[in-house]
C-alpha cells in the first residue's frame, strides 16, 4: 500500500501531473510543434498500410464490440469509443515497423492515436490535440532519460501512464485528477512478451515486440481508461509514480525548464520499412545503386555490417514467406531497395513476396556483426541518460554506423554511413518530396490518390483546425 504523505507534500506524481495540466499550449516551442506535426502527419499515413494488411481482425473486433460512436477508425471509417479508437488506431500504425523511433520506444503511435482520438471525444482544435501529444511525448522522454532500471520492468507502465496524461489534457482534467488518472494507469499490470527468449526462427507475435511495452491496443486503451474513470472520481493508490522513484533518477525526471528539446533532438522517422539502425545501412545500399547505376540482376553479393541486433532471427530473415516476415527483414528490405520499390504496401504483397527475383536477392544478402556497432548499440540507454544529464560522453546513439558492400559485374562497391548521415535523423529529416511519397504510398491500399492529397493538406494545417472531427472526417 503507498506511504500516506504529509498534506500539501510536493509529489513525483503530482508533480508532472501539473506539468501536463496546467502548461499552456503557447508555452511549447514552434520548433516541438514542428516535429510533432511532422510525426503526426507520419503516423497517420502508415496507419492506412497497417490497416490494409493487419487491420480485417482489430477493426471487426472494435466494431463488435461497438459503443458510443466517438472516434474514427483509421482504414474502416466506422466510429467507435475513443478508448477503442485509441487502441486499435496505435495497434495498427505499429504493426508496420515504419513508426516513429525516439525517447519512449515507439510510443509515436500511442501519443498520436490517444490525442486524435480523445480529441474527437471532446471535439477539441487542432492545436489542443498538438499540444496534448506534445506534453505527452515530453512525459515519454522524461521517463525514458530517468530511467536506472531494464526497460521491460518499467516501459509498459509508463506507456499507460503517457495515454492516461494526454486523455487528461483533453478530457480538461485538472492536476490532481491528472495525478489520480497517472497513478491510476500506473497500477493497471503490465504484460511481459518477449521475442528473444528464446530466439525463434519464423515465429512473429504482433504484440511481442519490444516486451509488451510498444502494444498500443493494451497502453492506449488502459490509459484512456484510467483518465476516464479518474474524471469520475475513482479513486486509486494517490502518488503511484513516487513508490517506484528507485527506478529513475528524480531530478532528471522532473528536471525543469521542461526539456522540449529532446522532442526534435531524438524523434526519428523512418523512410524505410525496417529498424531503425537498419536505416544507415537501408540509405547506403540505396546511395551504392544510384552512384554506380548498379543494375540488380548483375548483383552477386550483397553484406549488411550491423550491429548483433539484427543477427536475431525475425531482423535475420533471408526467405520472407508473409507479411510480418517480411517488415522485419533486413534482408528483404534490401532486396526492395535494389530493386527500387518504394518504401509501403509494395513492400509485403503477396506478389512481391513471390517473386523469384526479389527472393534471389534477399536470399544473398549476409549480415555480418559489426562489433563497434553492437557495443554502441547495447550501450546506447547509457549514453542517452549521459546525456540527459548534460554529459557527453560515450558513444553516441546518432554516430553508430551501417555499412553496406555490395558485389556487381567483378567489382565491390562499399558504403558507410552513420545514423546522423541517414535522413528520418534529427539535423536530416526527410525531404518534404519523401514525406509525401511516403504518404501517397502508405494509403494507396485505402485512399485515391485525390484523397490522399487532401488529407495530406488537412493534416499539414492540423493546428489551425477549429474541431478536430473536421480533419477526422477525412480519415
Amino acid at each position: 500500500m503507498a506511504r500516506a504523505k504529509p498534506k500539501g507534500t510536493v509529489t513525483i506524481t503530482g508533480t508532472l501531473a501539473a506539468e501536463v495540466a496546467e502548461t499552456p499550449w503557447t508555452a511549447i516551442p514552434g520548433t516541438t510543434f514542428d516535429a510533432i506535426r511532422r510525426m503526426v502527419i507520419d503516423q497517420v499515413c502508415i496507419t492506412y498500410m497497417g490497416a490494409a494488411f493487419t487491420g480485417k481482425a482489430l477493426l471487426a473486433y472494435a466494431k463488435e464490440l461497438g459503443g458510443r460512436p466517438e472516434a474514427v477508425l483509421i482504414g474502416d471509417g466506422a466510429r467507435v469509443p475513443a478508448e477503442l479508437a485509441a487502441g486499435v488506431n496505435g495497434q495498427l500504425c505499429r504493426q508496420t515497423n515504419f513508426q516513429e523511433t525516439g525517447p519512449g520506444t515507439h510510443i509515436g503511435p500511442l501519443c498520436v492515436h490517444t490525442a486524435l482520438a480523445v480529441g474527437q471525444r471532446t471535439r477539441a482544435s487542432g492545436r489542443d490535440v498538438m499540444t496534448a501529444t506534445s506534453l505527452g511525448y515530453v512525459l515519454a522522454g522524461r521517463f525514458h532519460f530517468s530511467r536506472v532500471r531494464d526497460w521491460p520492468r518499467t516501459g509498459p507502465v509508463q506507456h499507460r501512464t503517457v495515454a492516461a496524461a494526454i486523455a487528461s489534457r483533453l478530457l480538461g482534467h485538472d492536476a490532481a485528477t491528472t495525478a489520480r488518472a497517472m497513478s491510476l494507469a500506473w497500477e493497471m499490470p503490465p504484460r511481459k512478451n518477449m521475442t528473444d527468449d528464446p530466439f525463434i526462427a519464423k515465429r512473429m507475435s504482433p504484440f511481442a515486440q519490444a516486451a509488451g511495452i510498444a502494444v498500443p491496443l493494451v497502453n492506449a486503451r488502459m490509459g484512456v481508461q484510467a483518465a476516464v474513470m479518474a474524471g469520475h472520481g475513482f479513486e486509486s493508490a494517490p502518488d503511484e509514480i513516487d513508490e517506484h522513484r528507485n527506478d529513475y533518477d528524480v531530478p532528471v525526471l522532473v528536471g525543469q525548464p521542461t526539456p522540449y528539446h529532446w522532442v526534435e533532438e531524438e524523434m526519428e522517422l523512418k523512410p524505410w520499412v525496417s529498424s531503425a539502425h537498419g536505416q544507415a545501412a537501408n540509405q547506403a545500399v540505396a546511395e551504392l545503386m544510384g552512384e554506380h547505376s548498379l543494375d540488380p540482376r548483375s548483383i552477386t553479393g550483397v553484406r549488411l555490417y550491423l550491429s548483433n541486433m539484427y543477427t536475431r532471427p525475425w531482423q535475420d530473415e533471408p526467405a520472407p514467406d508473409n507479411y510480418w516476415e517480411a517488415i522485419y527483414s533486413t534482408q528483404w528490405g534490401t532486396a526492395m531497395i535494389i530493386l527500387g520499390i518504394p518504401a509501403g504496401p509494395k513492400w509485403a504483397s503477396k506478389e512481391r513476396i513471390a517473386d523469384p527475383l526479389s527472393r534471389r536477392l534477399s536470399a544473398m544478402v549476409k549480415i555480418i556483426e559489426d562489433p563497434e556497432a553492437t557495443r554502441a548499440y547495447w550501450g546506447k540507454e547509457g549514453e542517452s541518460l549521459a546525456r540527459a544529464r548534460g554529459s557527453r560522453d560515450g558513444v553516441n546513439w546518432f554516430d553508430i554506423a551501417g555499412t553496406a558492400e555490395i558485389d556487381s559485374g567483378g567489382q565491390t562497391y562499399r558504403k558507410r554511413l552513420t545514423m546522423r548521415e541517414t535522413y528520418g535523423r534529427p539535423g536530416k529529416q526527410m525531404t518534404e518530396a519523401m514525406v509525401r511519397k511516403k504518404f501517397l504510398e502508405s494509403t494507396s491500399l485505402s485512399l485515391t490518390r485525390e484523397r490522399a492529397l487532401s488529407l495530406y493538406r488537412a493534416l499539414q494545417e492540423i493546428d489551425h483546425v477549429p474541431d478536430i472531427n473536421d480533419l477526422a472526417a477525412q480519415f
